[in-house]
């Protein structure tokens, strides 16, 4: 509910705006009636004549801050001035914009706000993004307001809150020390040129995927006494030994099309060789590369860059790990490998309790038996007899001990280097409990008392009957051929009146029945949106008796007959009138939402010092 409250409309940004920044008080500072605080005016400085004063006005203005002539309210409210920020600007980011119970909305909230919701900005735009600026800075102000009644109201004190706070306390202050260990990381370009070489090659592959390695391993001995791989192959396919991948052979297959663990089989394979035995999950595989191509690709270069860096930093950070074990942390080996988890006795009940000491950590609470028990009991959300039952306990202990570990030393580290204090981290810690706090209020003072009526369901339903009409459907056959040519030849003839099913079991070139990632066609009519996206724009706009030609990603093309069609229709409220009612309530929740930003912003105290022009 928060998201959609706080991206609500339309914010461009810009490359500059105007603030208003309050010296002594502000003319234009919205206050609730009960707490409007009359503004002391500002003294003149002692010893400043009204020549003087002039003088310093007109250097004011030469600096390129803006004076104008303040009016008597103004004067008896205080003096107040313009300035010029550009919007990203950093020297900025703590320039307050709005105030609610003397608590700060800054030019730096601001900036988040517009950025999450991910405008670009257009010259067609940028009039009404000058408008637009008060919108977000308004729900910065509502979200201010209910966080502050949150915590009035004591939700940052119950159970659950509190608990969700210290686990994301926890876990960001270890994202602050990831961030700060690995920030001066740079990828290793020998690295990078490696990874983008892997990622634009091609390889032309002849390939046979065989149902026993032993089969598999006689055919590469064969290979070994100096026989040719086709004639071999052909003889595995007509004996039945082998299949085909499905692929069409004449197109290149990339390593990514491939999957890592064909490419990693395939890696040192040159042009004309021949691959290992590779185990696959319907087979075993042997290919033959016929040919081999690099087809250059700037973006995947960055991509090969950030993948090298990501990796090397991922590295950094399980060696920091070892250094911080290695420093702090005494494992009782010996008491690990004794712990069945899985036995009757002492049994899983007992070990909850158990206080044994498995890892001591220097200056810290040890790893007790009890944790690693507690550790593995969240792990199985749906019953620890069962992971009992099914083995599985001892075989997570090792993994649930490492994860207590590393949570151990990297909050240890963290807190020696005084990260807990840090801006960024405090920042984190805050924009949380913001999330949390405003959640819990829609959730335990807002929901409970929206209500909506059978009445509000049907008016609903009517004015938006467009928007619960059930989807068209299609029932689709279609014929798989290896070469686009063959399934255009099929089509042409469909259109000329062949029968499609006689076809089907007549047209050559097509691909094998057992082929991998082959679509089925049944008499099951499949909405559009079911279908693979490529499909999807082959066949908008088809109609029934149409035939279209499909090209697969897999390779595979494919003749296309629309064999049915049912148009889009209505459907009955009866059948809807769930999912009607959950708009509904919806849309409610929303408007109560409303009230209440109206009913806190009579409460609290309420200062804007953004203008709006």
């Amino acid at each position: 509910m928060k998201a959609k409250l706080l991206t609500t409309g339309t914010v461009a940004i810009m490359a500059g705006m105007v603030l208003c920044m309050e010296v002594r008080g502000f003319a234009s500072e919205q206050l609730a009636p009960q707490a409007v605080v009359q503004a002391v005016q500002a003294p003149a400085a002692k010893g400043i004549t009204p020549e003087a004063d002039k003088t310093s006005t007109a250097k004011t203005e030469a600096a390129g801050v803006s004076s104008q002539p303040v009016s008597d309210q103004a004067r008896a409210e205080g003096v107040y001035l313009h300035l010029k920020a550009p919007l990203y600007s950093p020297l900025f980011f703590d320039v307050p914009l709005a105030s609610v119970n003397d608590e700060k909305i800054t030019l730096g909230d601001l900036q988040k706000a517009l950025m999450s919701l991910h405008e670009k900005m257009t010259e067609e735009k940028e009039v009404s993004a000058k408008k637009n600026f008060m919108e977000p800075l308004e729900r910065l102000i509502n979200v201010k307001l209910v966080v502050q009644e949150a915590k009035n109201m004591e939700l940052d004190r119950q159970d659950e809150i509190k608990s969700n706070l210290e686990k994301f306390a926890d876990q960001q202050l270890r994202q602050v020390l990831f961030l700060e260990r690995v920030k001066d990381i740079k990828p290793d370009e020998r690295k990078v040129q490696k990874e983008y070489r892997d990622t634009i090659k091609e390889m032309k592959l002849k390939s046979l995927i065989f149902k026993k390695d032993t089969v598999a391993k006689a055919f590469i001995e064969e290979l070994k006494h100096g026989k040719k791989f086709d004639e071999l192959r052909d003889k595995a396919l007509k004996d039945g030994k082998a299949e085909t991948a499905g692929q069409d052979e004449q197109q290149y297959a990339t390593n990514a099309a491939l999957g890592p663990v064909v490419s990693a089989g395939l890696a040192d394979v040159k042009a004309g060789g021949i691959s290992p035995i590779i185990e696959i999950m319907n087979g075993f595989l042997v290919a033959k590369v016929e040919e081999i191509r690099y087809v250059d690709n700037p973006a995947g270069l960055e991509q090969a860059r950030s993948k090298v860096l990501s990796q090397m930093k991922l590295d950094s950070l399980k060696a920091y790990k070892a250094e911080l074990v290695k420093k702090y942390a005494k494992e009782n080996t010996k008491l690990v490998k004794s712990l069945d988890f899985e036995a009757k006795k002492p049994g899983f009940e007992k070990l909850l309790t158990d206080k044994r000491v498995v890892m001591s950590i220097k200056g810290e609470e040890p790893i007790r038996v009890s944790d690693l028990a507690e550790a593995l009991n969240s792990k199985f959300f749906h019953g620890i007899d069962n992971a009992i039952k099914e083995k599985k306990l001892n075989r997570e202990k090792l993994l649930a001990l490492d994860e207590l570990e590393s949570v151990r030393v990297f909050k240890k580290a963290a807190l020696e280097k005084g990260l807990d204090k840090s801006e960024e981290y405090l920042k984190r810690i805050e924009d949380h409990k913001t999330t949390v706090l405003f959640g819990a209020f829609i959730e335990k003072v807002i929901k409970p008392d929206v209500t909506f009526t059978v009445a509000e369901i049907k008016d609903y339903y009517e004015k938006h009957i467009s928007e619960y009409a059930a989807p068209e459907k299609m029932q689709i056959q279609g014929i798989a051929f290896t070469k686009k040519d063959d399934a255009q030849k099929a089509i042409d003839k469909l259109r000329e009146g062949v029968d499609f099913a006689w076809l089907r079991n007549n047209a050559d070139g097509q691909v094998a029945k057992n082929a991998r990632d082959l679509l089925q066609f049944n008499e099951e009519a499949l909405t559009l949106q079911s279908m693979p996206e490529p499909m999807q724009k082959v066949l908008k706009d088809a109609h029934k008796g149409d035939y279209r030609l499909y090209e697969s990603p897999e390779g595979y093309s494919y003749a296309l007959f629309v064999k049915e069609k049912e148009e889009a229709k209505a459907r009955p409220l009866e059948e809807v009138k769930d999912e009607v009612g959950q708009k509904v309530a919806w849309l409610n929740l929303t408007q109560d939402i409303e009230k209440w930003f109206k009913k806190l912003r009579e409460a609290y105290p309420v200062k804007i010092y953004l203008e709006s022009r």
